[in-house]
């Protein structure tokens, strides 16, 4: 599939995780079983179905897994990036409104007691699906 042009004038919408935790225990198989692993677009929304909300605009997926001796740099897009500077010029509020997934601040302001394997998986579903806000 060729690139599609990045249209630099709207904010693509972004992958939306209904629940961290869940999502990043499919993350983790999906790591040490590669068997487990989507081969498409439409099984990996089949398989995080009511963890994940996936928006029209993507029509295929990418499946990288890093190795401990390479660095993998993953750029975000164009367009999101774009998008995300031009945000900055006229957002308002803290960092509550900035979109940083509540479990943060559930850790970090003790909201409830802290569980590492929640917290855990939830890290690893926000940095492996979560885009540029």
């Amino acid at each position: 599939m060729a690139d599609p042009v990045d249209n630099l004038d709207a904010f693509p919408e972004p992958i939306k995780t209904l629940n961290f935790e869940a999502t990043g225990r499919k993350v983790v198989q999906w790591a040490q079983d590669p068997s487990t692993r989507p081969r498409d677009l439409a099984e990996f929304k089949a398989q995080l179905d009511g963890l994940v909300v996936v928006p029209d605009r993507y029509k295929e997926i990418q499946i990288v897994q890093g190795y401990d001796h390479v660095f993998f740099l993953r750029l975000p897009p164009n367009n999101q990036v774009t998008q995300s500077q031009k945000k900055l010029q006229t957002e308002q509020g803290g960092m509550a409104d900035y979109g940083i997934p509540e479990f943060y601040f559930d850790a970090i302001l003790e909201k409830v007691p802290f569980n590492r394997d929640s917290f855990f998986y939830s890290r690893i579903a926000d940095y492996t699906i979560r885009g540029c806000r």
